[in-house]
């Protein structure tokens, strides 16, 4: 009886597991043969690169989808498809203006389909030649800064090229971006005559034509952070607080992060010796990583400098402010959470102008940090520019 018992588990066992193992086709509870109404008074509104077309449903009881099928301007089939909860379908993705047919069909929960209807679109200039043309190029400290308006927050590609010995133009670096207003800076090179140029590229292919400008690089260089200090003036906040250090700011270590004790009131504000008097060209200030874009990282803040040296009461007396800062957020300017993964690691970069004094200290001054805090608190400092002397 055992043995009986014991194989009539193991076929009842085996019976499940064949049974579980065999694929489950889902298929419409009932089939029919009777093809939908197609849709009907179709309207259109045509957009950047694409169109919204919008269209009454037949009136069928068992409508699953309406489906969109078109060509874009590189040859390619795209389907498109829009539940029956509203009744229109965007098509997008073309890189022209061009006027193009686009057929639509609905479709039943037997997977019918219902006879075409034709419908011309003519987009609007698509958001890769729309960008271009506002692309600018212009001299930077190391390189050459490319700013841009992508008012639909299009996800573009934009691929920075640059002349190598033979002259020939290469890609050196891809941005991925949706912000508004864009800027990029790329820099690395020599202060000598050479063309930057950018091509911009969308999801679907469709490139810009080439924006080139033959320009020369201004100097630049990182200023050596181990010639800075950190000095404190009557009036500065102790940056000395908690597990921080003031002089973990210029460490070369995004991981640690000077640190101010609540209840010192506002504004913030502590001082650096860069150990030499330059011309600056930018600052790159880095958050604190285990708080992005909250806590006490300075959203608020100005930049001061000084060539002689300060003043022994710490007061403000021949400072001179040499930038107001806002901190940055790729998702609030229409950016993605990946970008503001990236922008936290690279930091806030702060240009300076060729019309700024040459100084050799520093002060930051913070009126407002991300999480409205009374402390503030810093990872890292990167100074770069003309070392004067």
């Amino acid at each position: 009886m055992n043995k009986y018992r014991i194989l009539q588990a193991l076929l009842v066992t085996s019976l499940i597991f064949t049974l579980g193992c065999e694929e489950i086709v889902r298929e419409p509870l009932s089939k029919d043969g009777t093809p939908p109404g197609p849709v009907t008074a179709p309207a259109v509104k045509n957009i950047p690169g694409g169109a919204l077309i919008t269209y009454q449903l037949p009136n069928e009881t068992d409508l699953l989808y309406v489906k969109a099928e078109y060509e874009l301007s590189n040859g390619v089939k795209v389907e498109t498809k829009s539940s029956i909860y509203t009744n229109s379908v965007k098509v997008e993705g073309f890189g022209d203006t061009k006027e193009r047919e686009v057929k639509l069909y609905a479709v039943d929960r037997s997977e019918n389909v219902s006879s075409p209807i034709t419908v011309k679109v003519q987009p609007q200039t698509p958001p890769v030649h729309a960008v271009k043309n506002t692309m600018s190029i212009i001299p930077d400290f190391g390189g050459a800064q490319y700013t841009w308006t992508n008012e639909t927050n299009a996800a573009l590609a934009f691929i920075v090229l640059t002349q190598d010995s033979t002259g020939a133009l290469n890609p050196v670096e891809t941005v991925y971006t949706s912000v508004t207003d864009g800027k990029y800076t790329v820099r690395g090179f020599q202060p000598e005559e050479k063309i930057f140029g950018i091509v911009i590229r969308d999801r679907w292919d469709n490139f810009s034509d080439t924006v080139k400008v033959a320009m020369t690089p201004m100097f630049e260089e990182k200023l050596d952070k181990s010639k800075f200090d950190d000095i404190v003036l009557p009036g500065d906040t102790d940056m000395n607080g908690w597990e921080g250090r003031a002089y973990y700011i210029f460490d070369d270590d995004i991981n640690t992060f000077n640190h101010s004790l609540a209840g010192t009131g506002w504004p913030q504000y502590f001082t650096l010796d860069l150990g030499v008097t330059a011309r600056l060209s930018r600052v790159i200030v880095t958050q604190r990583q285990g708080f992005p874009y909250s806590h006490g990282n300075p959203r608020l803040l100005e930049v001061w400098g000084i060539a002689t040296t300060p003043p022994a009461d710490g007061s403000w007396e021949g400072w001179t402010k040499i930038r107001d800062c806002v901190a940055t957020r790729p998702t609030l300017m229409g950016g993605t959470a990946d970008e503001d993964t990236e922008h936290l690691k690279n930091g806030d970069e702060y240009a300076f102008t060729l019309e700024d004094p040459p100084v050799r200290y520093i002060r930051f001054l913070v009126n407002e940090t991300w999480g409205v805090t009374g402390f503030i608190h810093v990872a890292e400092v990167t100074f770069y520019g003309q070392v004067i002397q």
